[in-house]
């Protein structure tokens, strides 16, 4: 019998529409496959659906084994399965090639329409999250990537030319012109001021004058100028003046090393530097630094903003073993999950080993309140999967609103930390 004719296909149908309607609400990003229990497919949906697949290999009654690629679907079928069985559960998933990072969320389609047979179904919520993953690995090798800075650097090669009194290029060597981009013959002649970025003119007038003056032998000063192309680079330029034997200044040595690399790689570290290497959100140092523009914006301007802290509880039942995995999942997990329900314009942070701050811009209490409510529902629905069991992480959230009577950034923090401990105490003894 062909999956049209089933009797219990329309009714499933309408059950999978609106479980996808509901997901692609909270999630629009996200492709949805909702199946029967023959693990077939009976609604997809998503704007993802054309990025992440064939839009013809998801037609109802296609099985799943079919739409995903084989490596996806070995590692997926069991958690299918599961769900069929009523179970909600996840997993993170590199195609072949690290082409793509992808979260797969699964669980059961426990509503039933009306008059239909109560046969399991279940959906699924992919999404793709290679950029943010990329990312976080990147993190990762902070360290490599410091060392590779050094070795950089070692190997940088500088570009040497005279100038005459005026500045004008007299000679110049290869690495010059590989460094600058110009040719020789362009290059001589003109004066090295021409190419140099207008607000770094004269960022040496005071080491030039002590040097014409004999006081020092010569400087060194980062000039941003533009190479041949027009594009801006940052050079460290040495210079050093060559004078006759009665001390008559003959010419400038000029040697000029790009740092553009450099500085390129420091800005590269400093981003490393801001974010938590295990969750890929702001770090404690970055999320402060936020919060104190936010309290400066709320008194210039009256704007009001949240402030959120999540303390998650530590997990039960774990063997010593397996703990710190298990809470780094569980830290993960949650990650993962306050970046899809908040706004773009929220700022997460984690701020201690199982702690997380929201910042809501443009929020009042009520709205407040109906979100860190939210958080509690999503928090809870996040598992750890471990093996043998499916672990939940609780969580106490406390909540403060900053405007113009906010003092400062650390009278706000301690506002939220009172109410931190209040939601605490508001929880059974046992939950924390």
């Amino acid at each position: 019998m062909s999956f049209a004719t089933e009797p219990r296909a329309d009714p499933l149908r309408l059950v999978a529409e609106r479980a996808a309607a509901a997901a692609l609400h909270e999630l629009p990003e996200a492709l949805v496959l909702a199946f029967d229990d023959e693990l077939r497919v009976v609604r997809a949906a998503g704007a993802a659906l054309e990025r992440l697949g064939d839009p013809d290999r998801c037609c109802p009654g296609r099985p799943l084994a079919q739409v995903l690629a084989g490596e996806v679907w070995r590692t997926v079928e069991p958690l299918l399965r599961s769900a069929l069985e009523g179970e909600t559960r996840s997993r993170e998933i590199w195609t072949s090639g690290h082409q793509h990072c992808l979260t797969l969320d699964v669980g059961p389609l426990r509503e039933q329409a009306p008059g239909a047979e109560a046969a399991p179904c279940g959906v699924a919520v992919v999404l793709d999250i290679t950029a943010r993953r990329r990312g976080e690995l990147l993190a990762g090798r902070a360290q490599r990537v410091r060392d590779e800075t050094l070795e950089r650097l070692r190997r940088g090669a500088g570009g040497t030319g005279l100038l005459d009194g005026d500045g004008r290029w007299l000679l110049v060597n290869r690495a010059l012109c590989d460094i600058t981009g110009y040719t020789a013959d362009e290059l001589l002649g003109k004066r090295f001021e021409g190419i140099v970025h207008p607000d770094d003119r004269g960022n040496d007038i005071v080491q030039r004058r002590r040097l014409l003056a004999g006081e020092i032998q010569a400087f060194g000063v980062e000039k941003r100028y533009f190479d041949a192309a027009g594009e801006t680079v940052s050079a460290i330029v040495s210079l050093a003046l060559v004078r006759e034997r009665d001390g008559t200044p003959l010419h400038y040595v000029a040697q000029l090393q790009d740092v553009s690399e450099r500085r390129r790689l420091e800005e590269e570290l400093r981003g490393l530097g801001d974010h938590d290497p295990l969750t890929g959100v702001r770090n404690r140092r970055l999320f402060a630094h936020d919060l104190k523009l936010q309290v400066a914006r709320s008194h210039r301007y009256g704007e009001a903003a949240g402030l959120m802290v999540i303390e998650i509880d530590p997990l039960n039942g774990v063997a010593v073993a397996d703990s710190e995995r298990a809470s780094d999942e569980a830290l993960e997990a949650v990650s993962r999950a306050l970046m899809r329900r908040l706004r773009e314009t929220d700022l997460i942070a984690r701020v201690g080993a199982g702690q997380f701050a929201v910042l809501l811009p443009h929020i009042d209490e009520e709205g407040l309140a109906v979100v860190a409510e939210s958080l509690e529902r999503v928090i809870a629905a996040c598992a750890v999967d471990t093996g043998a069991q499916l672990l939940h992480p609780g969580a106490s959230i406390g909540f403060t609103l900053v405007d113009e009577r906010a003092e400062s950034a650390e009278q706000a923090l301690a506002r939220v930390d009172r109410a931190l401990g209040a939601a605490r105490r508001g929880r059974p003894a046992d939950a924390l």
